[in-house]
């Protein structure tokens, strides 16, 4: 394992300082000579923030650093916001290690071939003096000669045929205009150009420009120093993420492959304030982002295949998912008797709360994975969440999405089966918890009739598991008659026809009776507290040289 603070090597020559104006900027950008590096993090300005950039170019206040790696790049096309440059192979790239959102900015405010055609347009008021979002085109058309496109001020002589096409344009106006578009071209950013052949120098540098701005997370800080020019993939953490969702468990945080990908790397898997990126040479971050994919991939199968838990989002704690992923990362291919015992871990703790997390009991978890046994590691996490709780979920408790005990509850309501009160089909966990929208999933309301303190009006007894629709789920309840279709959502006959009467609170109470006990044994079926949990049978079996050791 290198080491994670190596003392810095020198450059062999000193960076080259110079200054930018801003039109010779964006004309190396469309010339494709300014490459956006693959490692680079997804654009987090927005259109304000570009905004403040050209208000800050306008007044001339200071706009930091930009810092160049000048070296080769192959050719490629390039795509920032709506703006598209076929980029050519050549030798003196300027790759940006610092400066990208400044760069992508002012190329999709600046260099947009139509004013409103990408998401950071700005105009300008010319009258008010600001930058200001496209205006309404019955504003513009009213006073065409007040709202200045700012792609018309890059070329000083685009800019004047637009005033010619506005006439008649008052003075004040033509003069802000003009000189709008003088101070925006001639602008110069400062720049350093680093030339060096040595990656881990320019990582270095990297590291230590992460000081200003929208500060990166400890994993797009990784990425930013090992993803670089990589053509093969995974090369990213957000590389990950994407090949992940393929698998329709949803979309895995960016922060806890990370931190799995640090415990696959034999550091510690928490990540404090003030510690410095993880650096490996570029042959280990490869390996690395690889066996993070690998493990990731087995982890997800597992949860889905064995543990009966189909989404991301439905994971009453997240810190299994990276405990199993070592274990995964060891033993690829456990025995049917290690996957069931590793079920029954998973549950016990989520239920007796073992799994919570904290940076103690994570770190003690991972440490019982034993990486030339498989069974060892399990009969060493099982010992650790053998503990059975006094009391299981219970159904009358507040239900809270965003808390465990609830995760747990909607495992137990997706375990019925429940079927579309519509169409009477089966519905699948993806197509109920938003996948494809990234809504927050939340189980729906049956009924608001019962008082605001009523305690069963908020648990669970009061949520079902169905796609959200314009008519709300108890009109659609109303109307079902197949008993099997009520069935799937814990509802007897006697239970709907207390809500068809209008008596909340008792369809609220039966149906919280029907549900208890299927929680009960939901819980005991996946935790089977009181069978053995012996390990299999052929780690039972001792050979012969074992017996005479």
């Amino acid at each position: 394992m290198i080491d994670s603070n190596p003392t810095p090597e020198p450059l062999e020559r000193r960076p080259e300082a110079r200054a930018f104006k801003i039109e010779d900027l964006l004309a190396e950008v469309k010339l494709g000579r300014v490459r956006i590096p693959s490692f680079q993090r997804g654009l987090k300005w927005e259109r304000e923030d570009a905004s403040k950039l050209l208000d800050s170019l306008y007044r001339g206040y200071p706009v930091g650093t930009l810092l160049f790696w000048e070296t080769e790049a192959e050719a490629r096309e390039m795509q920032f916001g709506s703006i598209k440059i076929s980029a050519g192979g050549r030798n003196d790239a300027l790759w940006v290690v610092d400066g990208q959102q400044r760069i992508v900015s002012l190329a999709r405010v600046l260099l947009s071939i139509e004013p409103d055609t990408d998401g950071f347009a700005l105009y300008y008021d010319l009258d008010a003096p600001k930058f200001i979002a496209p205006p309404p085109p019955s504003k513009r058309s009213e006073d065409p000669t007040r709202w200045l496109p700012m792609t018309e001020v890059l070329d000083s002589e685009r800019l004047l045929q637009w005033l010619f096409e506005k006439m008649p344009a008052s003075k004040e106006r033509r003069d802000r205009a003009i000189q709008l578009g003088k101070r925006i071209r001639e602008y110069e950013i400062p720049a350093y150009i680093v030339r060096t052949n040595n990656q881990e120098i320019l990582r270095e540098v990297f590291s230590r420009t992460n000081d200003s701005g929208k500060r990166l997370k400890a994993s797009e800080v990784f990425d930013a120093l090992h993803g670089a020019r990589s053509q093969n993939r995974p090369a990213t953490i957000p590389e990950i993420v994407s090949d992940l969702e393929a698998l329709g468990f949803g979309r895995v945080e960016e922060k806890l492959l990370y931190r799995l990908l640090r415990v696959l790397h034999g550091v510690d898997a928490t990540v404090r304030i003030g510690d410095g990126a993880l650096r490996l040479s570029e042959k280990d971050a490869e390996s690395a982002y690889r066996k993070t994919a690998e493990a990731a991939r087995l982890v997800i199968q597992f949860f889905k295949q064995d543990a009966g838990i189909p989404l991301y989002d439905l994971l009453p704690y997240k810190h299994p998912f990276i405990t199993l992923g070592k274990f995964f990362h060891y033993h690829p291919t456990p025995q049917p008797r290690s996957r069931e015992l590793l079920v029954r871990w998973l549950w016990r703790g989520a239920l007796n709360g073992t799994h919570q997390g904290n940076t103690l009991s994570t770190q003690q978890a991972l440490e019982r994975i034993d990486a030339e046994s498989e069974e060892k590691s399990i009969q060493r996490l099982l010992k650790a969440t053998k503990e059975r709780p006094g009391n299981m979920p219970d159904v009358s408790i507040p239900f809270k999405f965003n808390h465990a005990v609830s995760k747990l509850q909607a495992l137990a309501l997706i375990d019925l089966g429940p079927c579309n009160l519509e169409t009477g089909a089966l519905l699948q966990p993806n197509t109920l918890f938003g996948l494809e929208s990234q809504e927050l999933p939340l189980p729906q309301i049956i009924t608001y009739m019962a008082g605001d303190h009523d305690q069963l009006t908020r648990s669970a007894a009061n949520r079902l598991i169905h796609p959200a629709k314009n008519r709300g789920v108890r009109r659609l309840l109303m109307n079902v008659a197949d008993q099997e279709v009520l069935t799937s959502h814990g509802i007897t006959e006697p239970t709907l026809q207390a809500l068809r009467e209008g008596d909340a609170t008792r369809f609220l109470a039966l149906r919280a009776d029907y549900l208890r006990p299927h929680f009960q044994q939901f819980f005991d079926r996946h935790a089977r507290w009181d069978e053995p949990d012996r390990p299999s049978l052929s780690a039972l079996v001792i050979s012969d040289e074992e017996e005479e050791d």
